[in-house]
């Protein structure tokens, strides 16, 4: 039998699109061309070159015969200052690469002013002259691309960088002075307070000042300032390029704004989502459109598409696109749907294949058919054993029942940090989102043993699992009877689809995918990994209720974003423990505010 081949599997230009789905509205016809965001980081790359050009220059050999004609014209001090200056330009020359690249427009002025340094001494310390004619091409290069280097620096990064110079340097110029007041007995001439300061801020930046320092103690401590010298420039010019970061949550009237965005029904099932407490937002100029998003180390991590009219996504994402650039993020969004990633390649940027969200049509839903077999049993053993189950709102939960879920959800993390950020809502059991659905199972002496917990989304024409919790007891199948009980209440409310589980990575490691030599390799590395992360098993369990496939997407800027982005995306999903901002626990039970009174209706369905 012929092997099909899993469209999307890998990276893709945008123009596959989900069938049945209709396409962004508003997105932009022609791709915007990217000739200048290569071209910056190719000066980037150049401007990184010529630092480590200069370090090693410092570092090895010079020509005999030049050397001579340098020491004829100057003295031997000289030649080696400008040895410790050439070192000292190359480091900051490095760091300057990145926010070349990022057109940042200080990261521009001082590189243009140390290539025009670096050449005069690369031509003082040995006659370099090839050097020279490589730092001032560069310069030559960045002059003439001048009008590319328009990102401020913000406020913020100044404020940070001038608090580690002011701190920073009078320490330095305290240890160097002390030093050589304690071994004042190893300088030439007599030792002063301004000659040590003097000599302590030339050795600061590679140079020799007016004393000379003998012995054992002439050969370390000299070259210590100087290596202090090195660490102050590497702080202070990492504050000023470093990304802004956030930390602050939205205020609470902007989320409620965010919701009115939320309950449109040609909404998308992962967008409820976008409420949670650890996102910020960018709106379009009318406000009829957002992005929500999250920083997380040097990334703007959208999570899902815009939510709002379609129309208006293109003005919502332009502008997230500007807050990135104005604060030196790598834009990415995680989630973006199959039939929406025109909006993101119109911009040029990349997008790759992440896997596939299950979704159920409520209409179609039918547990009979061979097909079927595996849910069906399930639901039949559960009746058998006496499980029951029962339907809440959850902000009419009784205070009993929403204690015993705090338990199970307890139970179920066993202390363990709660997942999720693109596909998860939080404040689980609290009365914030009360019109969420929960699905509860008990036992046979009316026990609860599991619940779930559905997102309404679609203007209420879905609903989209946000949490599975159980006990450790009961027969298997207790999720796939609260999955039926759940599609069978949503069919009696005219809910049209109920989004289930995330199949990361469905398209590669399908069996009957077929895949070229990278791809594959791909999908032998995920299935190592997947007794860490449930890839397979996920994409088991959700194919056995024959669900409709929506694929999701990464999107991101560059080859070379990938892989910070990656760390980012899993980092705020929980998986790996690099995010350092703020979080919003998820089923964080301790937490959960106290119930209203009143005892809720719910739709009880007895074996």
């Amino acid at each position: 039998m012929r092997r099909r081949r899993r469209e999307g599997a890998g990276e893709t230009d945008g123009r596959e699109v989900e069938r049945g789905s209709r396409p962004a509205t508003g997105t932009r016809v022609v791709r915007r061309p990217t000739p200048v965001r290569r071209r910056l980081r190719l000066l980037g790359l150049a401007v990184t070159g010529v630092g480590v050009v200069n370090m090693v220059s410092a570092l090895t050999p010079e020509f005999r015969g030049r050397l001579h004609i340098v020491r004829d014209a100057f003295t031997p001090e000289v030649a080696h200052a400008a040895m410790g200056a050439t070192a000292l330009v190359g480091v900051a020359l490095v760091l300057l690469g990145r926010g070349i690249a990022r057109h940042r427009r200080v990261a521009y002025r001082a590189a243009v002013g140390l290539l025009a340094v670096s050449a005069v001494t690369h031509l003082l310390k040995g006659l370099d002259v090839e050097e020279a004619l490589l730092s001032i091409g560069v310069a030559v290069l960045l002059v003439h691309s001048s009008r590319l280097f328009t990102a401020p620096t913000p406020p913020a990064r100044w404020r940070t960088a001038a608090v580690f110079g002011l701190t920073l340097i009078p320490v330095a110029f305290a240890y160097g002075v002390a030093g050589f007041a304690i071994r004042h007995d190893r300088v030439k001439p007599q030792f002063t307070m301004l000659g040590a300061v003097e000599e302590t801020a030339a050795r600061l930046v590679g140079l020799s000042g007016p004393l000379h320092v003998s012995h054992g103690f002439g050969r370390w401590f000299p070259a210590s300032i100087t290596v202090l010298g090195f660490g102050l420039v590497v702080v202070i010019a990492v504050a000023l390029l470093a990304p802004v970061t956030e930390r602050a949550l939205a205020p609470a009237s902007e989320r409620d704004a965010m919701r009115r965005l939320v309950d449109r029904r040609d909404g998308d099932t992962l967008d409820p989502f976008a409420l949670r407490h650890d996102k910020r937002y960018v709106l379009s100029a009318d406000g009829r459109a957002a992005v929500a998003y999250r920083y997380v180390n040097g990334t703007g991590l959208a999570s899902g598409d815009p939510i709002g009219d379609p129309d208006a996504f293109v003005d919502a994402f332009d502008r997230f696109l500007a807050r990135c650039a104005e604060r030196g993020w790598r834009p990415a969004v995680i989630g973006a749907r199959g039939d929406r990633l025109d909006l993101y390649t119109g911009v040029g940027l990349r997008t790759r294949y992440l896997g596939d969200e299950a979704v159920i049509d409520v209409d179609r839903f039918t547990l009979d058919g061979r097909r079927m077999r595996g849910v069906r049993q399930a639901f039949n053993r559960t009746r058998n054993f006496g499980l029951t189950a029962e339907i809440h709102r959850e902000g009419k939960l009784d205070p009993t029942l929403r204690r015993a879920l705090v338990g199970i959800s307890d139970r179920h993390l066993a202390g363990g940090r709660e997942r999720g950020f693109s596909m998860a809502l939080d404040g689980l059991l609290t009365v914030r989102d009360g019109d969420c659905v929960i699905a509860v199972c008990r036992d046979q002496t009316g026990t609860p043993i599991a619940f779930q917990r559905y997102v309404p989304c679609k203007g209420g024409a879905g609903l989209s699992l946000d949490t599975m919790r159980r006990d450790a007891v009961g027969p298997n199948g207790v999720n796939e009877r609260l999955i039926v009980e759940t599609v069978l209440w949503a069919r009696e409310r005219h809910i049209a689809e109920v989004s289930l589980n995330f199949a990361a990575f469905k398209g590669l490691i399908e069996e009957d995918a077929d895949l070229g030599p990278l791809e594959g390799a791909q999908a032998w590395l995920i299935k190592r990994l997947n007794p860490y992360f449930q890839i397979q098993s996920l994409l088991t369990f959700n194919a056995k209720f024959q669900p409709r496939w929506v694929s999701r997407y990464l999107v991101y800027r560059s080859v070379g974003d990938l892989a910070p982005v990656a760390v980012a995306a899993l980092s705020a999903e929980s998986f790996l423990p690099f995010d350092r901002g703020p979080r919003c626990e998820c089923g964080t039970a301790a937490d959960a505010i106290a119930a209203p009174s009143d005892r809720g209706e719910a739709t009880t369905v007895d074996a």
